[in-house]
């Protein structure tokens, strides 16, 4: 079957079906990506993961992107406090916090 986005004949190829009902078939993930994934409006990259959707529907990869055209109030991931009872810390055995908290990544 040939591909959607190269137009490569592949023996194995992916067929996915979207909202519409309609099959579209891909030879790679990466062939799928390029036609089905939304584009981050900031930097252009393709949004493969969670991204952070703003109230206006616009799709970005991160909430940086998000607050550099305008949108506030949006973070990549939640608090420690919202997360209680997962199990999941900032700790490292034998440190007090690990080198990644407070860095800033989330809130630049």
């Amino acid at each position: 079957m040939e591909c959607s986005v190269c137009g490569n004949t592949y023996s194995r190829p992916l067929q996915i079906v979207v909202g519409d009902g309609q099959p579209q078939i891909f030879d790679s993930f990466e062939c799928a990506i390029q036609a089905l994934a939304p584009t981050c409006p900031h930097c252009r990259t393709r949004v493969v993961g969670h991204g952070v959707e703003t109230a206006d529907g616009a799709i970005y990869c991160c909430a940086h992107c998000a607050r550099q055209h305008g949108h506030t109030g949006l973070a990549d991931h939640q608090p420690q406090s919202s997360v209680s009872g997962s199990g999941m810390t900032n700790e490292t055995p034998g440190q007090e916090e690990s080198a990644v908290s407070g860095s800033g990544l989330a809130n630049d």
